[in-house]
């Protein structure tokens, strides 16, 4: 409870101080902006001012340099050539016009005046503004015309130094210090007291470097402990700014006053402070007192003992409230402990209830709740699981180093990992995670406590490698069977006039081949289409099997050709008629036949044999191909299951044999595989004579 009244004097303290602060801060703050606009509004008048005076003085010395230029005695000087009269000469003109320099130059060298300008005639500066052996200088040019002849005799220049005398008089003009500089910041002369090296930063406090100062536009200055505002006014020449001039004022008297107004405020706040603080520690203990009869309750029900007694406060009304609203708080508390226990065990019994498996694990890794499901994907049981570290219990069936916590999805995420049960089996499982609660702060303690939720997608994963295997292979077989059908199509519209009947038939043939494993292939997976859909039906009607063996002989003719295949026909004199349906049992002995010309190497033999056992009839087809393993044959008939060759043009979607299984079971045949004893295979079906009704 000292806790609690020390913390409301506090608070109490720290209104008043708000509350004082609101008020005087923002006008301390309105005033001391005004104060800086205001400076820095002089800074740009003094700117102003400073740009009007040079350029004042630029028009005077160009005025003088054209009054000297015009002057006939100069002329006359120049023409005959008098040097030792022409140097008083300019001397007499110089003091009379308050003139720093004055020299006169023809083709570049110096006739009269000071020899220390001999470079100025020899280099004259770009402009206006310059250094001249150092030192800044403002300059103006002036050529001489003979009056006469109007031929040039030469340059006259006048100009005054930019040295402290002439800073400190533009100074007492405008009221502010100058500093000449160039645009790298070296500084040649000032009306500045101190010689020190001045320090820089923005408006806003922060140093500046004297490079970046000269590109700010407000920037404070300080040298030898005094406070300036300055700003910069470039002086051009006629090529490039060669240099700067520095606009500073003090603000020594601006910063007092700041300060000043920051003491008188600090001060008031202290007295108002000090008179609520001793206002505030009455009222504090007027209201601690009931406050810790109620703290007093609250503590013991914090201890365990739900059923303590709350005492009843009448006064304060505020107290009051308090009271009556903790002692209902503490029914409702009794209240939702007991739901909440309810919806402990039904959220338990449906966790356990649904079939995907729920995981939860401590931040160290450890298994702490292991549902129903979960036992029934894993093989484990929960009262196994539990405390026991996830990576031994969800072992990644991938010879790998990762481990299951490694590759478990992070939360919000869903992974699939494939594990090895505890029977030994392995199982694709859909992992999603997500977080119980945040990271503890306490390092000695687990850092969270994490959910899995898995779901078995075996199957599902088996379906989606077999749909993308189906669509590779799909595709492959439609492009090649139309690349030929564009290529054959192409070379007859170009070379159509050119060709023979013969060259014609021997382009069109890869195209009918083309076609025909196209047809083959439509009619493969129109088939496996309607039996998917519960709508396969023969028509059955009386035929013969060897008239479906020749039209299938027909239609796989060019395949055989093209691989120089040929056919052996075994058959007896006489076989009975079946009740059949034709196309259908047709499209069975294409697909034996393009079976085993894919399988068997160019120039084979493949065999036919047909033949009567015991009321059944009996088509044999015998390929040369590498044969196929015993353990290959159960899921042969199966859709999209397909034997791979050494014979890169050989391609499949696997769908062939499983037609002809369906076809001869709806017959009420039987088909099946064996070994050729010349090696090879043998595919084979038996249909009854006739069938049953």
């Amino acid at each position: 409870m000292r806790r609690f009244s020390t913390r409301l004097l506090a608070a109490f303290l720290l209104l008043i101080v708000l509350t004082t602060l609101s008020t005087s801060l923002p006008a301390y703050w309105l005033a001391r902006r005004q104060l800086q606009a205001q400076a820095w509004r002089n800074v740009a008048n003094a700117q102003q001012a400073t740009h009007s005076l040079l350029e004042a003085e630029q028009m005077r010395l160009a005025g003088l340099a054209q009054l000297f230029a015009e002057r006939p005695t100069l002329q006359q000087l120049v023409r005959s050539n008098a040097l030792t009269e022409l140097a008083p000469y300019l001397r007499d003109f110089q003091t009379q016009s308050d003139l720093d320099i004055l020299v006169f130059c023809q083709d570049g060298r110096l006739l009269a005046g000071d020899v220390a300008f001999t470079a100025v005639c020899s280099t004259p500066p770009p402009g206006n503004f310059s250094l001249v052996n150092g030192q800044p200088a403002m300059l103006a040019h002036q050529p001489v015309t003979d009056a006469l002849s109007q031929k040039p005799l030469g340059v006259t220049i006048t100009g005054r130094w930019l040295d402290t005398a002439a800073l400190s008089q533009l100074a007492a003009n405008t009221g502010v210090g100058h500093t000449i500089l160039s645009p790298t910041g070296r500084r040649f002369s000032s009306s500045l007291p101190g010689a020190g090296e001045p320090t820089f930063a923005a408006a806003g406090g922060a140093d500046l470097s004297p490079l970046a100062a000269l590109s700010t536009p407000q920037t404070q200055m300080t040298l030898d402990g005094n406070r300036y505002f300055v700003a910069y006014l470039p002086l051009p020449g006629t090529a490039e700014i060669v240099l700067l001039a520095e606009v500073a004022l003090p603000v020594n008297d601006l910063i007092v006053t700041e300060r000043q107004g920051m003491l008188a405020l600090a001060v008031s706040t202290a007295v108002v402070v000090l008179l609520a603080g001793l206002l505030g520690s009455w009222y504090v203990r007027q209201l601690v007192s009931p406050l810790q009869k109620l703290t007093a309750a609250a503590e013991q029900i914090s201890q365990g003992d739900l059923l303590a007694p709350i005492p009843l406060i009448t006064v304060p009304a505020e107290i009051n409230t308090l009271a009556a609203a903790l002692q209902q708080s503490q029914e409702m508390m009794l209240h939702s402990l007991e739901e909440q226990s309810q919806a402990r065990e039904w959220l338990n019994t449906l966790i356990q209830s649904i079939a995907e498996g729920v995981v939860t694990l401590d931040g160290y890794g450890r298994i702490t709740f292991f549902s129903q499901g979960a036992e029934a994907l894993t093989g484990w049981t929960a009262t196994e699981a539990i405390g026991v570290m996830a990576n031994e219990v969800f072992r990644l069936a991938a010879p790998e180093s990762r481990r299951f916590l490694e590759v478990a999805p992070p939360a919000g995420s869903k992974r699939q990992i494939v594990i090895r049960t505890r029977q030994g089996k392995n199982s694709v499982l859909a992992v999603t995670g997500a977080r119980l609660h945040p990271l503890q702060q306490d390092p000695a303690q687990p850092a969270a406590r994490v959910a899995l939720v898995l779901r078995d997608v075996t199957q599902e994963e088996a379906l989606r490698r077999l749909r993308s295997y189906f669509l590779a292979n799909i595709s492959h077989e439609f492009r090649t069977p139309l690349s030929t059908l564009q290529a054959s199509m192409e070379l007859l519209l170009d070379e159509e006039e050119s060709l023979s009947a013969a060259e014609m038939r021997e382009l069109l043939k890869p195209s009918y081949l083309s076609l025909s494993s196209l047809q083959t292939l439509i009619d493969n997976l129109l088939e496996s289409s309607s039996i998917e859909a519960g709508e396969f039906a023969i028509k059955l009607r009386p035929c013969t099997l060897h008239d479906c063996i020749r039209d299938a002989l027909h239609i796989v003719r060019p395949l055989l050709e093209r691989r120089r295949q040929a056919i052996a026909f075994d058959e007896p004199a006489h076989l009975p008629e079946i009740q059949a349906d034709p196309a259908r049992l047709t499209q069975v002995v294409v697909n034996l036949l393009t079976n085993a010309s894919k399988y068997s190497p160019p120039g084979a033999t493949i065999t036919v044999e047909l033949a009567g056992i015991d009321g059944r009839v009996r088509l044999a087809v015998s390929d040369e191909g590498p044969g196929i393993p015993p353990a290959e044959r159960a899921n042969l008939f199966h859709r999209f299951v397909r034997l791979d060759s050494a014979d890169r043009e050989q391609y499949g979607i696997g769908l062939g044999l499983y037609v002809v299984k369906t076809v001869i079971e709806a017959h009420h045949g039987r088909v099946g595989v064996a070994d050729r004893p010349e090696g090879g295979s043998t595919f084979w079906v038996e249909l009854p004579v006739m069938m049953q009704t």
